[in-house]
Parts: structure tokens; C-alpha cells; sequence
């Protein structure tokens, strides 16, 4: 009897609240250095010693230096105060996410979608809940590419027993599966007529013509599609049982 395998380590990102902390103190000094230059101005104006020309120029360099540490360093201290230390693993059986004193742990099961955003990548679960990894966990499109094979395997699955029992699924505000076809703006093409292809990042769906040639209908950025891979696995399968006699079946 074969014993369990360990889990295999795909990906790994660690995220730390200390940068935040040492950027913000940086730009503390650089706040109180631009203030001791507004009131070096101001009291040398004051005391006749800065030449005539210079009170404005001076103001308005220190007032734009003092301005810009001001409000960097409101957005490091923010950022240091809400953020927690991190870590994401990403492993062949799901995902373990230590946020803080938090270790919470995903098996690729419990996705329910699984969308491709240019800014993110975004798991929805069964129970509602949502992850966003956006790029301050690394690279997006590796991060894409490890989770999409699980993802498309899972909602593959999830999405063919809904249509077997004939229950519709949305995978775009445009576009619902049906058991007979796609409805694509409120028009359904049959599988039996239906041609899709992933090109460029986008979803592209075509029809049969009566001259038998396939003609492009609509295309959709797969950062606006739920579910990509599991659709196409769905897709094909049933385009190919629907249409025995161009795959020679």
C-alpha cells in the first residue's frame, strides 16, 4: 500500500509591516526637515537677511518638500498600521495563508470560481468567501498559472453536474450555460453549433453558419469571465459529443 504523499510547496511569498515602519520614520524626518526650512525662510525674511526675490521661491520649495513627506509619510504609518506580517503558500493540495497570529488553510475543493483580473487573481468559495491575491503577493500571472489547472479541474466538475441537472450557470453577465448551449446576450447557440476558443486572454464564441463555416460572435477578457478553464473543459467535451462528425467520434 502506497503511503500519502506530502503536500509539494508550488509558491511561496512572504509579506512584512516592518518596511512600512522604517519608510514612515524616513519620512517623518523628511517632514520636520521641511518645516525647519519653512521657519529658516521665514525668520530670515524676517530679519533682513534673505535677498529680495528669494521669500516666495524659498516658501514654495520647502511648502511642496514639507507637503510631499507630509502626506508619505500619512500613507506609510496607515499602511504599517492595517497591514499584517504574511505568508502564502500555495501547495499542489491547496492554500495555507498565515495572516498575523491567523493560519487558515484552503483546499482547491472548496473553489466555487475562479477569475483571472488583470489587477488580481480571485478565488471565490463555496462558502461565499472571496481571496484576492493582487500583485503585492509576487507575479500574478505565475500565481494564475499554478492555481489554474486545480481551479479548472474543480469548477469543471462543479459546473458538469449543474448542467446535468439542468441547472443554468453564469459565468459572465452576458453569457449563461445551459444543458442545450451557451446563451450569449440573451441568444442561445446550441452546442451543435457552438465553437470557442481562448485567444489573446479573451473568450471568443462562434456559430455555424449554413455554409457550415464557423463565424466569431462575441469575445470577452477573461479578467470579466468566472471559471475560464472549467468552461472550456466543459465546452469542448460537449462540443465534441455534440458534434461527432468534425471530430471523426
Amino acid at each position: 500500500m502506497a503511503l500519502p504523499q506530502p503536500p509539494k510547496l508550488l509558491y511561496q511569498t512572504t509579506l512584512q509591516r516592518r518596511p512600512y515602519f522604517r519608510r514612515a520614520l524616513l519620512s517623518l524626518l523628511g517632514l520636520l526637515t521641511g518645516l525647519i526650512a519653512l521657519y529658516t525662510v521665514h525668520e530670515a525674511d524676517a530679519q533682513g537677511t534673505l535677498p529680495a526675490g528669494l521669500w516666495l521661491p524659498g516658501i514654495l520649495v520647502a511648502l511642496i518638500f514639507t507637503l510631499f513627506f507630509a502626506l508619505r509619510f500619512l500613507i506609510q504609518f496607515i499602511r504599517w498600521l492595517t497591514s499584517r506580517d504574511e505568508n502564502l503558500r500555495l501547495y499542489n493540495k491547496g492554500i495555507v495563508w498565515q495572516r498575523g497570529a491567523e493560519t487558515l488553510q484552503y483546499g482547491w475543493q472548496s473553489i466555487r470560481t475562479f477569475r483571472e483580473g488583470r489587477r488580481a487573481v480571485i478565488l471565490t468559495l463555496k462558502d461565499g468567501e472571496k481571496l484576492h491575491f493582487n500583485r503585492k503577493y509576487g507575479d500574478l500571472a505565475r500565481i494564475a498559472a499554478i492555481i489554474r489547472p486545480y481551479a479548472a479541474r474543480v469548477t469543471g466538475v462543479y459546473m458538469a453536474r449543474a448542467i446535468r441537472e439542468e441547472k443554468p450557470v453564469k459565468i459572465h453577465s452576458k453569457v449563461v450555460v445551459w444543458p442545450g448551449g451557451v446563451e450569449i446576450n440573451n441568444h442561445e447557440i446550441p452546442w451543435a453549433l457552438l465553437e470557442v476558443r481562448l485567444i489573446n486572454r479573451k473568450l471568443t464564441f462562434y456559430r455555424r453558419s449554413e455554409s457550415g463555416k464557423f463565424q466569431q460572435v462575441q469575445a470577452f477578457d477573461i479578467q470579466s469571465v468566472d471559471n475560464v478553464g472549467g468552461f472550456l473543459e466543459l465546452a469542448l467535451s460537449t462540443i465534441k459529443n455534440h458534434q461527432r462528425e468534425r471530430y471523426g467520434v
